[in-house]
């Protein structure tokens, strides 16, 4: 289901498909220019000046990879001489992903396989999720905007009656930080 449809259907606004659409098109580039665009993200893993980088087995990641999608991951070793000679792109037989996404396990089978990663390793992926959990901004976020109503904090009428929330600058952060809380590293395993 389109954006504007799912976005229609939880707000059960009658504005026209033309205004809403400008209201998603507004929160989503509010949402990039604060965040990025969504897609693939690349890190830079481990710590070239830290012996102990040269004997990690797993690397483990803040967020999870959508192993459906590119994946790319390249070991520098070593990393401290920034030639390109000696970056070498792994075959995806050289790892393994594990635990939902979360841990990247070095093989010791593949065409370039070792038994711990290089001291500094980047790797260029998808996290899970990432663009269901923008639109679900998107909806709460146009959703607070349609029942924003100026100073206005409650409302009755006959039996009938609302109370809206006393801050909606507060809401919004709320709503955008949860996407803030999705972004992230890695952890050294």
């Amino acid at each position: 289901m389109a954006l504007l449809d799912r976005v229609k259907e939880r707000t059960g606004s009658d504005l026209s498909d033309t205004e809403l659409q400008a209201m998603i098109d507004g929160v989503t580039a509010e949402i990039v220019a604060r965040f990025g665009p969504a897609g693939p993200i690349t890190l830079e893993m481990a710590d070239p000046t830290d012996p102990e980088a040269r004997t990690l087995k797993t690397l483990r990641l803040a967020r999870p990879i959508d192993d459906g999608e590119a994946i790319t991951v390249t070991e520098s070793d070593p990393a401290d001489t920034g030639l390109a000679d000696t970056d070498i792109e792994l075959d995806a037989a050289d790892y393994r992903i594990l635990h939902g996404g979360r841990t990247l396990q070095r093989l010791t089978g593949g065409p370039n396989g070792r038994s711990h990663w290089a001291p500094l390793v980047t790797i260029t992926y998808t996290p899970i999720g990432e663009a269901a959990a923008r639109d679900e901004a998107v909806i709460k976020l146009v959703q607070l905007d349609l029942s924003y109503r100026g100073g206005l904090k409650s409302e009755r009428a006959g039996d009938h009656s609302f109370t809206l929330s006393g801050n909606i600058s507060a809401e919004r952060e709320q709503i955008l930080e949860s996407l803030a809380q999705r972004r992230g590293g890695f952890l050294l395993a």
